[in-house]
C-alpha cells in the first residue's frame, strides 16, 4: 500500500512538473533561435563587406575574424555553447570552432552525396543555376526545423532536406552532383577532371560555334522574377518564355540555362544583393569571335559604359570589351522609339508574356577575338556600375 501510495505521488508530482519543464524548453529553444537568427545576420552583412574587398567569397567563415567578424562567438550558436553539439558533416572549420555550415566554402564534398573531390563552393553555384539566390550559404543544423542564411541574405527554416522546398519548379535529383556536373560528375569525383571548363556541357558535334558553360556562375533563375518586387506589389517579371538548353538565337547556338546578374545604382538601390563583377569564366581555347547574349535592367543615356567583358588569355595579357548602353544592349523593356544598334549587335530573343505590358528583349552582341592565336583562359563579366544593371545569359565562341 506504501508503495502504491509513492508510485501515486510520484506521478502527481510528473504530472505537475512536466508541462513547466516542457515550457521552460520551448522557451529555450526560441532564445537559442532567436540568437541564431542574430549571428546568422551578423555573418550575412560580414560576407558581403568581404566580398567588395576581395571580390570573392571567403574560404571559410573564419576568414572573416576579424576584420569583417570582430567577435568569433557570433560563429558559435547558443546550442553550441549549451550542449557542445556541432554538427558540420564534415565540414569544419580549420581555423576556429563554428556551429555553421559553410556551404560555400573551398574545400571538397568528400562524402557528401558522394561527391568527392567536387568543390562545395562548385556545387553550390551550379544549383544557383536552377533556384537562383534562395540556394542556401550558410546553415545551422542544430535547430529543428533547420535554419538557412540564403545567398541573398533571407533567413528561411527548411527540413534537413532544404532542396524539397522547390520542388515545384525543379526536380531535387536536378540539384544533385550527379546531375548538375553532367556526365564527368564521376571524373570530377575521383579528382580525374575539374568541374569548370566548357567539357561539362554536352554539345553536338555539327555546332560552328561553342556554347560556354556557364552554370557556376549564374546567380538566377530564368523562371523566377530575381530584381526586387516593385513598389505596386507586382509579382515582378521574369523570362519563361525564353527556350532553354543549346538555342539558335542571333544566328548564334548558345546554351541556355540561367542568368548571371551583376550590379547596378539603380539595382543596388532597389534592394538587389548582386556582385559588381564576376570572374573566370572558363574558355580555355583559342578562338576567331566571341557572341554575347546580354542585356541589362534599366535605362541609361546611349553611349554610357554598362560594364565590360575582360579576356584573360594564357600568355597573361588581358583585352576589354567594354558594353556601350544604346550600342551593345538596352533596357531589357525596350524603347520602340530607339536608335538602331551598332552592326555587331542585333535582337536576338524579344517575347511579350501574357501578363506583361512590354516585350522582353535579349541581345546578340559579337567581336572578334583581339588576340585569335593565343588561347583565351578565362572571361571576367565587370559591371560599370551606372545606373543600369548589365546580366548575361550566354557565351559561345568560334
Amino acid at each position: 500500500m506504501r508503495l502504491f501510495s509513492a508510485a501515486l505521488a510520484l506521478s502527481l508530482f510528473a504530472g505537475v512538473c512536466l508541462p513547466g519543464v516542457r515550457a521552460q524548453e520551448v522557451n529555450q529553444s526560441a532564445q537559442d533561435k532567436e540568437v541564431c537568427i542574430r549571428n546568422l545576420k551578423q555573418i550575412y552583412e560580414a560576407i558581403q563587406a568581404y566580398r567588395r574587398d576581395h571580390k570573392d567569397l571567403p574560404n571559410w567563415l573564419s576568414d572573416l575574424v576579424p576584420q569583417y567578424l570582430k567577435e568569433p562567438v557570433t560563429l558559435v550558436c547558443p546550442v553550441t555553447h549549451r550542449t557542445g553539439r556541432v554538427e558540420t558533416f564534415g565540414l569544419d572549420d580549420p581555423k576556429l570552432t563554428s556551429s555553421y555550415l559553410f556551404e560555400f566554402c573551398n574545400a571538397e564534398m568528400g562524402r557528401i552525396y558522394d561527391g568527392g573531390k567536387i568543390k562545395m563552393r562548385d556545387w553550390k553555384r551550379r544549383q544557383m543555376g536552377l533556384v537562383g539566390s534562395a540556394v542556401p550559404m550558410v546553415r545551422c543544423h542544430l535547430h529543428n526545423p533547420v535554419l538557412n542564411l540564403s545567398f541573398d541574405g533571407k533567413i528561411y527554416e527548411s527540413p534537413d532536406t532544404w532542396e524539397n522546398l522547390f520542388n515545384d519548379v525543379v526536380n531535387v535529383d536536378q540539384l544533385m552532383p550527379s546531375r548538375l556536373f553532367g556526365q564527368v560528375a564521376d571524373q570530377i569525383a575521383l579528382g580525374l577532371s575539374t568541374p569548370a571548363g566548357p567539357q561539362a556541357v554536352v554539345r553536338s558535334p555539327e555546332l560552328r560555334q561553342r556554347p560556354i558553360n556557364l552554370s557556376g556562375f549564374q546567380n538566377a533563375m530564368l523562371t523566377v522574377a530575381w530584381h526586387p518586387k516593385p513598389a505596386d506589389g507586382s509579382p515582378g517579371f521574369d523570362l519563361s518564355p525564353l527556350p532553354q538548353k543549346i538555342q539558335t538565337l542571333g544566328d548564334v547556338a548558345f546554351d541556355v540555362r540561367g542568368i548571371v546578374q551583376l550590379s547596378g545604382q539603380k539595382l543596388k538601390a532597389a534592394g538587389g544583393e548582386f556582385p559588381e563583377e564576376v570572374k573566370g569564366i572558363p574558355v580555355g581555347m583559342k578562338c576567331r569571335r566571341l557572341h554575347f547574349l546580354h542585356s541589362t535592367g534599366w535605362p541609361a543615356s546611349d553611349g554610357t559604359q554598362v560594364g565590360l567583358y575582360r579576356l584573360h588569355y594564357a600568355d597573361g595579357q588581358t583585352q576589354e570589351l567594354p558594353i556601350i548602353y544604346g550600342k551593345h544592349v538596352r533596357d531589357w523593356f525596350p524603347n520602340p522609339g530607339a536608335s538602331a544598334l551598332d552592326s555587331n549587335t542585333v535582337v536576338a530573343w524579344s517575347v511579350k508574356p501574357a501578363r506583361d505590358a512590354d516585350n522582353k528583349t535579349l541581345f546578340r552582341t559579337s567581336w572578334d577575338n583581339p588576340l585569335p592565336d593565343v588561347e583565351l583562359k578565362g572571361i571576367d563579366f565587370v559591371s560599370g556600375m551606372a545606373d543600369p544593371a548589365p546580366f548575361l545569359i550566354a557565351i559561345s565562341v568560334e
